[in-house]
């Protein structure tokens, strides 16, 4: 996928509503799939597991969309959780202490179990 192009597809996978997301996660893109993440979101009645295995980049801008996105779960009282986590992307997750907010998994295997 091409650097400027972002995009999200979902699966229901047992009791999850598995999010994979591809692309920059960065200030040029959050914008083009926020609207519809937090629709999916608020209709799926299920956990969110966000599948990050094709998101080479994230900024500040697609840590934001994250943690909206998390509140969003929290409010409706749905589970939440992060998994393939790219080098780069864990890097800055453990930079800033986002495992203190998300439940984080290796891969989406060992997230899915």
């Amino acid at each position: 996928m091409n650097e400027d192009k972002i995009g999200i597809r979902s699966e229901v996978i047992g009791n999850k509503m598995v999010v994979h997301v591809q692309g920059n996660l960065d200030v040029h893109n959050t914008h083009k799939i926020e609207k519809d993440l937090l629709s999916l979101v608020s209709s799926s009645g299920k956990s969110i597991l966000f599948n990050l295995n094709e998101v080479p980049f994230i900024s500040s801008a697609g840590l934001r969309l994250l943690v909206t996105t998390l509140r969003h779960c929290q409010e409706q009282k749905i589970g939440i959780a992060i998994c393939g986590l790219q080098p780069a992307v864990e890097k800055v997750f453990e930079i800033i202490g986002m495992q203190q907010l998300f439940k984080i998994y290796p891969d989406l295997d060992a997230a899915l179990k």
